[in-house]
């Protein structure tokens, strides 16, 4: 019959596309493979080389609020000496994050009360890194964590700290989540294309989003 071998060719044909239609989206990496994600991580987070200055331009978007420009800065000596800044668009300090690598203690600038800013409580970072973060790395140290190979082929690594996402391509960080005591910071550098600093950054906080560019040294 002439229907047969065009139905004996569509068969195979059938089969093949609902296999890959039911491909996990994620595989779960072991052996020398999952050592090697490890290690693309940990060197991503080494590659950061302290002391770390750099200033951003930024727009704070509230849930249910118009947007709010601002500016910000970091200084960090190391992970254990990190100072964050944010200022209203005229320069003038809004609050200050300072950071030991056990805690992030919030103050309020002169101009708190101008931008409606009325204080927060310090936080414990537990060996967080913003300078790193803002640098386009991991926050926390990476050791270990369940390694896993998205289907376009990025790795990512997860702890109970924090879950990290390289590009398709395998050369950086290209998003991250980071688990803080009472909230998870999620983080993204859009149109990023190289291991170097990102130019932006995008990030989500309790429903907040915040976009930063970073400014040319």
């Amino acid at each position: 019959m002439r229907g047969r071998p065009a139905l004996g060719f569509a068969v195979p044909l059938l089969i093949a596309v609902a296999a890959s239609g039911c491909a996990p989206s994620r595989v779960v990496l072991t052996g020398p493979e999952s050592g090697r994600a490890e290690a693309f991580f940990a060197d991503q987070s080494a590659a950061v080389a302290f002391p770390v200055k750099a200033s951003f331009s930024g727009v704070l978007t509230p849930f249910a609020r118009d947007a709010v420009p601002f500016l910000a800065g970091v200084s960090a000596r190391s992970p254990e000496e990190e100072t964050v800044g944010l200022y209203d668009p005229l320069g003038r300090g809004v609050l200050f994050l300072a950071n030991d690598g056990r805690r992030i203690e919030v103050s309020r600038g002169p101009a708190a009360d101008l931008a409606d800013f009325p204080g927060a409580e310090s936080l414990e970072s537990r060996d967080l890194s913003i300078a790193r973060v803002l640098s386009g790395a991991p926050g926390y140290p990476v050791s270990g964590g369940e390694a896993s190979r998205d289907r376009d082929g990025a790795w990512s690594l997860s702890d109970d700290r924090q879950t990290l996402h390289s590009d398709p391509g395998r050369r950086f960080l290209a998003r991250a989540s980071y688990r803080l005591p009472g909230m998870t910071v999620e983080i993204s550098y859009p149109d990023r294309e190289s291991g170097g600093a990102p130019a932006r950054l995008s990030l989500s906080i309790r429903g907040a989003g915040i976009s930063l560019r970073r400014d040319e040294e």
